[in-house]
């Protein structure tokens, strides 16, 4: 295992591998940026999924973006009539990868689908973090030390940086946004109210989910104070959504399944408050400057909260954060179902009566 700190300035090509999730990716933007300002002159590409490509899409620090079909491919390697196509697609992809040439790769994921790309570039120097699971370090020549838990992840992820002695951290989160994505959400949002007040109710973990009924009634008590409200989230999220607006007085603005992610950036970015659970949005939000009131229960803001202006509400319990995506307690989820309604808008006005709306 070679010895670190490592220089690259001898480098052709850096590739940096941080494929998913959606936080994940907002969280590895310093780590562009802290490359970028000590290799000012090197190419520094990163391997980014379909799904969170958007994010990084125009990115200054971003030399090519390569953008993976993983999820895409598995789905259509399901159906037969689909293989040959896939395969087709999956070895050019794989034979374009590798015509790049690259020196260094650093993975930033640590799990066996990213160990697959750092296999597939086929660079000599390939630098993860020491704790890679699912035996993905076994294809790393250089393993970084971990700084001791908790710890956030960025700090995770800019300790890889330092290995590579890019040691002066940027802090930049920059997501880059086109002014037909700042249109599209003035378009969306130019008749509502303010402030208004993003409402993420969705999150991949069914144990940091906060009742329906309590999403309502937060919605309702901030559109009878004049807010204008909005609900976000996915195609999947559609259900809860019509079950947290309809019927309302003041029904909120669902944007739910509607909108691109860069849109969804922009909404976001045109916001005075986000009010969410732990989830990619939240950290979009907080990334592009935006208060956010995140409500935590099964995960650890130490590591993974919101970075930036806005507040934590969580409750603790011995049991929490246990980081389990079911809840291993009789009185399931109570480290959500704690967190009251009158506690959250208490500090939503609050983070909205210090924050300055964009006019």
């Amino acid at each position: 295992m070679g010895a670190l700190p490592i220089r690259l300035d001898r480098a052709r090509r850096i590739l940096l591998i941080k494929p998913s999730a959606l936080g994940d990716v907002v969280h590895a933007l310093p780590v562009v940026a802290t490359l970028k300002r000590r290799y000012p002159e090197i190419p520094l590409d990163w391997l980014v999924e379909e799904e969170a490509a958007p994010l990084v899409e125009g990115h200054p620090a971003v030399a090519t973006l390569v953008v993976s079909g993983r999820r895409r491919w598995l789905r259509q390697l399901r159906r037969p009539a689909d293989v040959p196509v896939t395969l087709r697609e999956i070895r050019a992809w794989l034979k374009a990868l590798r015509r790049r040439r690259y020196d260094v790769v650093l993975d930033l994921q640590g799990l066996l689908k990213s160990a697959m790309y750092v296999v597939a570039a086929g660079a000599p120097v390939r630098v993860g973090l020491a704790d890679a699971r699912e035996g993905a370090g076994w294809v790393l020549t250089h393993r970084v030390p971990v700084p001791p838990q908790p710890v956030h992840a960025v700090e995770r992820y800019l300790a890889l940086a330092a290995a590579v002695d890019a040691r002066e951290a940027v802090r930049d989160f920059t997501i880059p946004l086109g002014s037909d994505d700042l249109e599209a959400a003035r378009r969306l949002l130019d008749d509502l109210p303010r402030p208004r007040v993003v409402l993420h109710p969705a999150a991949r973990w069914e144990t940091k989910l906060w009742e329906v009924e309590r999403w309502r009634a937060v919605a309702a008590s901030l559109a009878d104070e004049g807010a204008g409200v909005v609900v976000t989230g996915g195609p999947a999220d559609a259900a809860m959504a019509a079950a947290i607006c309809d019927g309302l007085r003041q029904a909120p603005r669902s944007l739910v399944g509607r909108i691109s992610l860069k849109t969804l950036a922009a909404v976001l970015r045109s916001a005075d408050l986000m009010i969410t659970v732990d989830s990619g949005p939240m950290h979009i939000a907080a990334a592009l400057g935006t208060p956010v009131l995140a409500l935590f229960g099964p995960t650890d803001p130490a590591r993974t909260g919101p970075l930036g202006c806005g507040r934590v509400l969580r409750r603790p319990l011995p049991c929490s954060p246990c980081l389990q995506r079911r809840c291993q307690i009789a009185e399931t989820r109570r480290c959500m179902r704690d967190l009251d309604v009158q506690d959250v808008l208490a500090a939503a006005r609050e983070l909205l009566a210090t924050a300055a709306p964009e006019g």
